[in-house]
């Protein structure tokens, strides 16, 4: 495994470079073999393993100053990779294509794959691996098409991703994004009034 320089962004101010270096130093240089091995299991091909790691770093430490610290660290890497792997996979496999693909199409032929998810990640048939009784319980108690958004936000899909993948799915009948802001606002809400910060009931209290 090897950790190639981070690079500074030529706007960034000294400040804000010192700032984001002294929270990558403490945060993620911990978690190197963590992001190391998301780049193993998200990469589609070996050979890419090793650029994909180097920009999950890059991407890391331009961002690392977003990271709230009520949340789980080893989360918040797992989605920021999992999402920029495959974003980079899909532009790798774009450019490799004849076919004229406007990015809409792109978009819903990725949304497929979440229907054949791997193990290893999370999905809509294998979540309840990833979360305790109560959260389980609480996404439980959610109207389906909440939980369905709500779960593949967490699964690290953006919003279009999701729009497409309910498209599919059966669970939205139009394109509209705000459909799906709607109800990721409303599932949102609903759990923190069933779960605290910890993913404890607060029925429990």
């Amino acid at each position: 495994m090897k950790t190639d320089r981070i690079q500074p962004y030529c706007h960034d101010s000294e400040e804000s470079i010192a700032e984001r270096t002294a929270l990558f130093n403490e945060l993620i240089l911990p978690n190197l073999n963590l992001v190391y091995s998301l780049s193993i299991r998200f990469s589609s091909h070996r050979q890419d393993i090793d650029e994909n790691y180097n920009e999950c770093l890059a991407n890391l430490f331009r961002y690392v100053h977003t990271y709230d610290r009520r949340k789980s660290l080893a989360n918040w890497i797992f989605i920021c990779c999992k999402r920029l792997i495959f974003d980079l996979d899909r532009r790798r496999e774009a450019f490799k294509t004849t076919d004229d693909l406007d990015p809409e199409h792109i978009v819903s032929h990725y949304a497929e794959d979440m229907e054949h998810v791997s193990g290893n990640c999370m999905g809509m048939k294998n979540y309840r691996e990833f979360y305790n009784d109560d959260i389980l319980r609480a996404l439980g108690s959610l109207n389906p098409i909440y939980r369905e958004a709500l779960l593949l936000q967490q699964a690290g899909y953006k919003l279009e991703e999701i729009m497409e993948i309910a498209l599919r799915r059966g669970t939205l009948s139009t394109r509209n994004i705000e459909t799906v802001k709607s109800r990721l606002f409303l599932a949102k809400q609903k759990m923190r009034q069933l779960i605290d910060r910890d993913g404890n009931s607060r029925k429990k209290k």
